[in-house]
């Protein structure tokens, strides 16, 4: 092939396309936002609580669907068999890999994002701005941030994971797998590649957080590390 091939900008364009094109991707997301709605109006905190509990309201449920959703995105190449084509349309793997990396982390950092913004309008309207935090937009940004970094994480590791297994059964069933035994054993616990979110997001926070951060971190740059070097081994059958 000697035309120009197509940049990361343009293949991120074409993931965020198919899922806007498919079926039920935009249904899920649009149903995690709905989810949420009872629970801000039922919740009944008072403001330490709810300041609290931002993290892990707008981050825990939105890192683990968003690892999921990381799985999904790559497979759907091999469950529509389109795999081939877009292997043999844009030989840069590598690249689409990076592309659907960077979609996924796109779609869940903005997941997160609508919905810390949402509990924290919450918190405002029902315990004023200084109760959540407004006077201190520091700390504002600070728990936002954590919550993106976790989010983006979870997403990369769902990404790096499908890419090695290529299959959605398979590699859902080894997160599972693997979120499950490492709950149990004190050294592994919030520090495995599934568990560690829990470390960083699950209220009331781990004491264990600051370590479940930077594994988290490890665990999605391992993973898309490991899926980028996959690309380079064999054309998918």
């Amino acid at each position: 092939m000697t035309g120009r091939q197509a940049g990361v900008g343009v293949l991120v364009r074409t993931e965020l396309f198919k899922i806007a094109s498919s079926r039920w991707q935009p249904v899920a997301l649009t149903g995690i936002l709905i989810l949420h709605v009872p629970l801000m109006l039922w919740a009944g905190q008072d403001a330490a609580a709810s300041w609290d509990g931002l993290r892990s309201r707008s981050g825990l449920f939105t890192g683990y669907f968003t690892m999921a959703f990381g799985v999904l995105v790559v497979t759907q190449d091999y469950r529509y068999r389109t795999a081939v084509l877009a292997f043999l349309a844009v030989p840069g793997r590598r690249r689409i890999t990076i592309a659907q990396g960077i979609t996924v982390a796109a779609v869940g950092v903005t997941l997160s994002a609508v919905l810390f913004a949402a509990w924290l309008v919450v918190g405002v309207v029902r315990y004023g701005g200084p109760g959540m935090h407004l006077d201190r937009p520091a700390d504002v940004a600070g728990a936002y941030a954590v919550v993106a970094v976790t989010v983006w994480a979870a997403g990369a590791v769902g990404v790096g994971v499908d890419t090695l297994l290529r299959g959605p059964a398979g590699a859902l069933l080894a997160l599972g797998g693997c979120g499950m035994f490492k709950l149990f054993p004190d050294a592994t616990r919030f520090r495995g590649p599934v568990t560690a979110p829990l470390g960083v997001l699950a209220w009331p926070t781990s004491e264990l957080e600051v370590t479940s951060l930077a594994s988290a971190v490890c665990w999605g740059s391992l993973a898309v590390t490991a899926g980028l070097f996959a690309v380079r081994r064999d054309l998918p059958s």
